[in-house]
């Protein structure tokens, strides 16, 4: 089991293909003047002018138990019970956690955008957001793996969350309190959504390399 470890800066990417896939343009398909185009492109700069990336992470020896269904947390009293999450998993024997929020000023602007009835551009920067966030996640994984290389393991490169499938939403509160995501300023509510939005979780397999 690793320490927990903050990431209070995470480099910006803006994946400008998945955002605007994300709001529906399929290229070859969809005809898009240069005026709307443009436009497009200035909501997804002020979207990533109010990102500021930070995150919590850390590796947890695990225990799956297939024919239950659960995956519990060594040294803890936290089991996760999820047939999916356990297929998802596989073989692997320990648990990347990962949990990263975009910042309470995005949140704000996309909210202050709907209020305005500006709802194109709170579409944008909201599909720009997520996009923005879930590379957020690549980084910190590409970050991961190469310090797991030196100990012959090897990252899942697909992710989990909390809410996905068979996977309680509930189990999102277990999470929090394991990446202590206070420390970057997010909430959890009674229904166990993380404030401010653009806050997410994750979780990726680890798995030791075998064979030459």
């Amino acid at each position: 089991m690793q320490q927990l470890r903050t990431f209070p800066y995470i480099p910006l990417k803006v994946p400008r293909h998945k955002i605007l896939k994300r709001l529906g343009y399929q290229r070859h398909q969809n005809e898009i003047s240069q005026r709307m185009m443009a436009e497009v492109d200035t909501w997804i700069t002020y979207a990533a002018d109010h990102i500021h990336l930070k995150a919590t992470a850390c590796i947890r020896d695990i225990q799956i138990d297939h024919g239950n269904n659960t995956v519990a947390l060594k040294q803890s009293d936290i089991v996760f019970e999820s047939a999916r999450f356990t297929r998802f998993l596989g073989k692997a024997d320990q648990l990347l956690i990962m949990g990263i929020t975009g910042g309470q000023a995005v949140a704000d602007k996309i909210k202050q955008l709907q209020e305005d009835k500006r709802m194109t551009g709170a579409v944008i920067v909201d599909a720009a957001a997520s996009e923005i966030v879930d590379e957020g996640f690549d980084w910190l994984m590409a970050l991961f793996n190469k310090e797991l290389v030196r100990e012959r393991k090897a990252l899942k490169l697909k992710r989990f969350s909390a809410g996905y499938g068979d996977f309680d939403i509930r189990f999102q509160a277990d999470v929090y309190q394991i990446l202590k995501m206070e420390t970057l300023g997010v909430a959890i509510t009674d229904t166990c959504i993380l404030m401010p939005e653009k806050s997410v979780t994750a979780f990726c397999g680890i798995s030791k390399v075998t064979g030459e």
